[in-house]
């Protein structure tokens, strides 16, 4: 039979494997929220850039597709 001080070392080294592996999943977890939150925000940020410079050019004659391609020499 194990000595009371012995079992207590070994429940603590469990419990803190146990709590160590928590903290791991845990920021794991926040790690992914945060990288799909700053994906979201860069596309926000780009939506943001279209549209002041739709607003920039508001009024302004477009050029279609076709002529861009045709002046650039782009196929």
């Amino acid at each position: 039979m194990l000595s009371s001080s012995a079992e207590s070392e070994i429940v603590e080294t469990f419990m803190t494997k146990t709590l160590e592996q928590k903290i791991i999943r845990t920021v794991r977890q926040k790690r992914e929220q945060l990288a799909a939150v700053r994906e979201e925000l860069e596309d926000l940020m780009d939506y943001l850039d279209l549209l002041e410079a739709r607003a920039k050019d508001n009024g302004k004659a477009r050029l279609s597709h076709e002529i861009v391609k045709r002046r650039y020499a782009v196929k």
